[in-house]
């Protein structure tokens, strides 16, 4: 029977050292998270009101329909900052608290993959922030404007451009997943071209799903967009097959 060797550094240690070490790490991120979102909120109106501003349009008017909408509006910027801020030592953390037991094969694994899925992930939200939010918000009270001056909430509309940044981020990690899926030999290059309808129909069908919208207009784009990442991932999938 072959002898099953464990990671370098993996030493066994009470539970009780495993929690307290877990316990470190997250006061430390946590701590982090609120020294930025503290230092973040005095500038939180100027950063709302250039996101809002970026994205509805001038005829349209922001209102505010309950007194803590807008707090809760700058208080959801200054999260988002101190996350995107602070993702990296989240990241490290947990690393630092799970790299004991992984071989040297996944710590190199971890190493190239991270960097790739942050900068897909920051790609997909920029597109959603200068390409596609922007169409959404012009097309869709395009429709209305003409009858009656729309009245947008700042925070329902927040939440909007919040979801479209994160979904996008998420979308645009398609090519990484079908690469780590061949590679690991999940699944071949082949069945994916072969299954291209197969294939088109779910990736529609999960754009209708995490992008609800009575005009199809935001499902129609993400759609074509998950359409077009798969393809660009089976071409460099013949690399790493």
């Amino acid at each position: 029977m072959q002898e099953t060797t464990l990671p370098p550094n993996d030493m066994e240690r009470p539970l009780s050292e495993h929690l307290k070490e877990l316990r470190d790490r997250v006061v430390i991120v946590l701590a982090v998270t609120v020294f930025i979102m503290a230092v973040t909120f005095p500038f939180s109106n100027m950063l709302v009101d250039m996101v809002l501003n970026h994205v509805v349009p001038s005829s349209a008017l922001l209102t505010v329909y309950d007194p803590l909408e807008l707090i809760k509006v700058r208080l959801t910027v200054c999260f988002l900052v101190a996350i995107t801020v602070g993702f990296p030592l989240l990241v490290y953390e947990a690393f630092r608290f799970a790299s004991p037991g992984l071989y040297p094969k996944e710590k190199r694994f971890v190493y190239v993959v991270f960097p790739f899925s942050l900068a897909l992930f920051i790609l997909g939200g920029l597109v959603a922030y200068f390409v596609t939010m922007p169409l959404f918000f012009n097309v869709v009270l395009g429709y209305g404007s003409a009858v009656a001056t729309p009245e947008l909430s700042i925070g329902q509309t927040f939440t909007i451009v919040t979801n479209f940044i994160l979904g996008f981020g998420i979308v645009f990690q398609v090519p990484l997943i079908v690469l780590m899926a061949v590679k690991m030999g999940l699944v071949r290059r082949k069945t994916l071209a072969d299954s291209r309808l197969i294939v088109y129909a779910s990736l529609v069908g999960f754009a209708v799903l995490i992008s609800p919208d009575p005009t199809m207009l935001s499902q129609l784009i993400v759609g074509a967009i998950l359409v077009l990442l798969f393809e660009i991932s089976l071409f460099f999938a013949r690399f790493v097959q």
